[in-house]
C-alpha cells in the first residue's frame, strides 16, 4: 500500500493557500490594509529600546504533568518557579483524582498559574525586585471565571485561585513593584477593537474583515520597524483589583512575532514611566526568537517537567509507595513509546 498522506497534505495546502495566508497577514493593496495603514502610526511607536530598563528582575513560569491511570483517575503534577538573582522560590501541587475531561485543560492551566502566583508571593515576602515578569496573560487569568471544576478534591479551587492572584497583585501594588505578563501567542483584539472604535466611519470591507484580525496579525502586517503599540485598558474583571490592567504589544525584532504584554497600573490611568520601563527592559533582555527574554527563558528551562525526570523519579516513586506498577491506558503507553 502506498502512503499518500503527505501528498494529500500538499493538495490541501494548494487548495487552501490563499485562505490560510489571508488569516496570517493583511494583504497589501486591500481596502483593509489601506484603512489600517492610515491610522496605524497613531497607535504604534517605533523604538529599539531606551535607557529606562532595570536588571532587578524576577521571573516566574510553571509546568504540568498529567497521566491517566487504568481506573480513569489522573495523576496531576504542577509546579511553579519564581527566580530572582541567585534565589529560587517554588510551589508544588500533586493529586490523584477524577476530573471531568471537559474541565481538565482549564484545571491544569489554572493549577500552573496558581503555582506561579504562590511562588511569587513567597518571593516577595523575602525579596524586593524592581520588576516581575510572568509567562502568560493576566487578562486571560481574570477571565477564567469562578465556575467550579467537576472533580474530586477540587471543591472551591477557583475561589482559592483568585484569592492567591489578588494577594499577589496587592503585594505588588504595596511594594511599588512593576509586574508584567508576557505572552508570545495571543488571540487579543484589544488594539484592533480600539482602532475601529476610534474610527468613524469604517469602510465596509474593512469592518467585516477586521472581525477576524487579531492584534498580532495587524502589527506583523503593518509594522516597518521594531516598536510597541499604545496600551489599551482592560475592561472590568469583577474583582477588586488594586489598580487597572492595561494591554499592549511589543515587537522587539521585525523578523520575530509580537509579544502581548499585560501590566498593572496603580491608578485608573497607566503611568508612562512604567510603560517605558517595561518596554526598555524587554528590549534590553531580548536575545532572539529562541530566547525572547533572558529571565523567562531561564526559569522556563528550570521548571519544565522532562520525560526522564517524570519516569525515573516521580513515577517510580509512585510505584514504590503505592505498590502497583504503572499500568497506564493504551494511549498513554503509546505516548511514552513515542517519547
Amino acid at each position: 500500500m502506498v502512503d499518500l498522506t503527505f501528498q494529500k497534505f500538499v493538495d490541501f495546502l494548494d487548495r487552501r493557500r490563499d485562505e490560510i495566508l489571508s488569516s496570517m497577514i493583511i494583504e497589501k493593496g486591500s481596502e483593509t490594509y489601506a484603512f489600517f495603514s492610515k491610522v496605524f502610526g497613531r497607535y504604534y511607536t517605533e523604538t529599539s529600546g531606551g535607557s529606562d530598563f532595570t536588571t532587578s528582575v524576577a521571573a516566574s513560569d510553571s509546568s504540568e504533568f498529567v497521566r491517566e491511570l487504568y481506573n480513569g483517575r489522573k495523576i496531576i503534577l504542577a509546579r511553579g518557579y519564581s527566580i530572582f538573582e541567585n534565589s529560587t522560590y517554588s510551589s508544588f501541587f500533586s493529586e490523584v483524582t477524577w476530573v471531568a475531561r471537559d474541565d481538565l485543560r482549564t484545571l491544569t492551566t489554572m493549577l500552573m498559574e496558581d503555582c506561579e502566583h504562590k511562588s511569587l508571593v513567597n518571593l516577595l515576602e523575602s525579596e524586593d525586585p524592581g520588576m516581575i515578569l510572568v509567562d502568560g496573560s493576566l487578562t486571560g487569568r481574570l477571565m477564567h471565571g469562578d465556575k467550579e471544576i467537576r472533580g474530586d478534591r477540587l471543591e472551591g479551587f477557583p475561589s482559592r485561585y483568585y484569592d492567591n492572584l489578588l494577594t499577589l497583585l496587592k503585594m505588588v501594588a504595596e511594594k511599588g513593584t512593576v509586574i508584567a505578563f508576557v505572552s508570545k501567542s495571543s488571540e487579543s483584539r484589544s488594539l484592533v477593537s480600539r482602532i475601529i472604535k476610534d474610527s468613524d466611519p469604517v469602510p465596509e470591507e474593512s469592518g467585516g474583515r477586521a472581525e477576524h484580525i487579531v492584534d498580532h496579525v495587524l502589527i506583523k502586517s503593518l509594522a516597518k520597524k521594531p516598536g510597541y503599540s499604545k496600551p489599551v485598558l482592560f475592561g472590568s474583571s469583577g474583582f477588586p483589583l488594586p489598580g487597572s490592567v492595561w494591554t499592549f504589544h511589543i515587537l522587539p525584532s521585525i523578523s520575530d512575532l509580537p509579544m502581548k504584554i499585560d501590566f498593572l497600573s496603580p491608578s485608573s490611568e497607566f503611568d508612562p514611566g512604567i510603560l517605558r520601563m517595561i518596554v526598555d527592559t524587554l528590549f534590553w533582555a531580548y536575545s532572539g526568537q529562541k530566547v525572547y527574554n533572558i529571565w523567562l527563558s531561564k526559569v522556563d528551562n528550570m521548571v519544565k517537567f522532562r520525560t526522564e525526570e517524570v519516569e525515573k523519579i516521580y513515577m517510580r516513586e509512585f510505584e514504590r509507595t503505592i505498590g502497583i506498577p504503572m499500568y497506564e491506558t493504551r494511549g498513554e503507553r503509546r505516548a511514552r513509546i513515542r517519547i
